[in-house]
């Protein structure tokens, strides 16, 4: 067999419980959370940091490609493969096993390893009252923390910025096809890759004494950025080369072993006040006034439209249900057993291959929702809604913000209860999957017919929604918006009508974009969707000369050397 001494050597490195080449079993790992897939040699799911390496080296001696993967919960198939047209055979290696975090200098900062998620990094932070740079909370689905560092993930924390360091510690091939770790973590751990990790995993090292500490560990300039409500460019953007650095933007074109990063005095207590009205232009009105007469910026504020809203009520309410119920830990090994089933009953060839879906979605019409009375009656009233989220001491001020600013306007607001904000944000998170569940029982494949927008807009714009002219809109089965309302990040999503040719569409779209002035994408990363930027290609080259690890990605080549 080809390559048997490819998987010979990687099964001696992890064991036979960490290789898999069954087809049903690697097609978790081969199928993006939205879009992508394609055929993998194997999976390789290393326990260790020196498991990591070790796997590493066989790929890096037997000329494979190497495609890392945190918990394949991107949606724009950045972290697996894409169609057959690889050079080399293509090694996935999932980092979910090497999970890890390590608290520092007095729970300032943390060392987090590749498989560690928000999850735990969250409940890490806990005992100390911190947080971390992404809070998820009930709506996590098993989100890697290492995974938001390489692809800039925007996050919803208007305080914080996108997802950002300076501080990193990976491996890289160079350009004469050397296997080197590089430790930029401003940690002195030794100088052998052996010894480096070795001191690492066990915590052997002090803090404050390297030489080349010098660096940032957050965008801790991001809140000045939201405030320039007049500027003419948007306030983040995957590829913005002030947040490309190391392993920060590095999509995959190196091997992240762990990050060092910032924490943050958790707030001890949060309130949400959730606002309705017809009219977007009143949003925008109310986003402009609330940056300038705030001393200080909400947490959150969330954006959900009237039909993204049914969508998730309708198509993800076994997700949120499971959340509820099981909470979202959970979720990661959920969604890796449905993989595991839709695989054999496609093996079976006897039912359709959605049939699990098509169960899932039968359960969701049978089962009562569980959402507040009070949001879903807002539903019905409001085609926008936009939830605001507080520290505790500012609620009595944002209460007389909302009241003067609604005493004119179409529009109302509410102070949620605890149950209600935990609702609306369970289901603003929830409106991520819901195009993909109502593609999955409809058997859509979503590679041609969903198409997803993930926007930048600017600051100073006039506008909130994409308007489609009529001929694009009549192309449109369903669509669903959110965003991040504060940061003008939009996240569309149109399912197509059979027949309409996808390309096209997003072509005319984008073009549209461009005429706004926005930038794409906003914090998914290009994935598979997207041409990276000249400074985006500029940093994957100086990276990953050799172009050995995750190659296609931006739309750039898949050849070695980048022939």
């Amino acid at each position: 067999m080809q390559h048997a001494n490819t998987l010979q050597q990687l099964g001696k490195v992890v064991g036979a419980d960490g290789l898999i080449t069954d087809s049903y079993q690697k097609a978790y790992y081969c199928k993006g959370f939205r879009v992508g897939h394609g055929d993998a040699l194997a999976v390789v799911l290393p326990a260790t940091l020196i498991q990591l390496w070790q796997a590493l080296k066989v790929c890096q001696q037997n000329d494979v490609i190497i495609l890392m993967q945190a918990s394949n919960t991107g949606v724009t198939g950045g972290s697996t493969p894409h169609g057959d047209d690889y050079d080399r055979p293509v090694v996935i290696i999932s980092t979910r096993k090497i999970k890890g975090v390590q608290v520092i200098d007095n729970a300032q900062q943390i060392v987090a390893f590749p498989g560690s998620t928000l999850t735990e990094l969250e409940e890490s932070l806990k005992p100390y009252g911190k947080e971390p740079h992404s809070v998820i909370g009930s709506s996590c689905i098993g989100a890697s923390v290492v995974g938001g560092i390489c692809n800039n993930s925007g996050g919803s924390l208007l305080q914080r910025g996108p997802a950002f360091t300076e501080k990193s510690l990976f491996a890289r091939i160079t350009d004469d096809g050397r296997l080197e770790l590089v430790n930029h973590l401003g940690i002195d751990l030794g100088t052998e890759p052996e010894q480096m990790i070795a001191r690492l995993e066990s915590g052997d090292y002090a803090t404050g004494t390297a030489t080349d500490w010098e660096g940032k560990i957050w965008a801790d300039d991001y809140a000045s950025v939201i405030k320039d409500v007049d500027a003419v460019t948007p306030t983040r953007f995957n590829g913005n080369p002030q947040y490309l650095h190391d392993s920060a933007g590095c999509a995959g074109k190196v091997i992240v072993f762990a990050v060092r990063l910032a924490t943050f005095d958790a707030t001890p207590q949060e309130d949400t006040f959730y606002i309705g009205t017809n009219d977007e232009q009143v949003l925008l009105e109310l986003r402009r006034y609330l940056i300038e007469s705030l001393e200080q910026l909400p947490i959150q504020a969330e954006y959900i439209h009237r039909n993204a809203f049914r969508l998730t009520l309708r198509y993800a309410r076994h997700m949120l249900l499971s959340i509820k119920r099981l909470g979202p830990s959970a979720l990661p090994g959920l969604m890796q057993k449905k993989a595991r089933w839709d695989a054999r009953v496609k093996q079976l060839k006897l039912l359709p291959a959605n049939t699990i879906d098509k169960l899932i979605q039968l359960g969701n019409r049978l089962t009562p929702s569980t959402i507040s009375p009070r949001l879903l009656s807002w539903h019905r009233r409001y085609e926008h809604h936009l939830m605001i989220k507080v520290a505790h001491e500012e609620a009595a001020a944002m209460n007389r913000l909302l009241t003067a600013f609604f005493a004119e306007r179409n529009g109302d607001w509410f102070h949620c209860t605890e149950a209600e904000q935990g609702d609306a944000f369970l289901v603003r998170f929830g409106v991520g999957a819901c195009t993909v569940f109502y593609c999955d029982y409809y058997g859509i494949n979503t590679d041609r017919r969903l198409i997803a927008f993930d926007v930048a807009l600017r600051r100073n714009d006039e506008q909130w929604m994409i308007q489609l002219p009529p001929e694009l809109q009549a192309q449109v089965l369903e669509g669903s918006c959110c965003g991040h309302f504060f940061c003008l990040v939009n996240h569309q999503d149109y399912i197509l009508k059979p027949g309409v040719d996808g390309a096209a569409f997003k072509d005319a779209v984008l073009e549209y974009l461009d005429r706004r002035g926005a930038k794409y994408p906003a914090e998914h990363n290009i994935g598979h969707l997207y041409h990276a930027s000249s400074e985006h290609e500029q940093h994957f080259h100086q990276l990953d000369p050799t172009n050995s690890c995750n190659p296609g990605i931006g739309k750039t080549s898949k050849k070695k050397h980048w022939a």
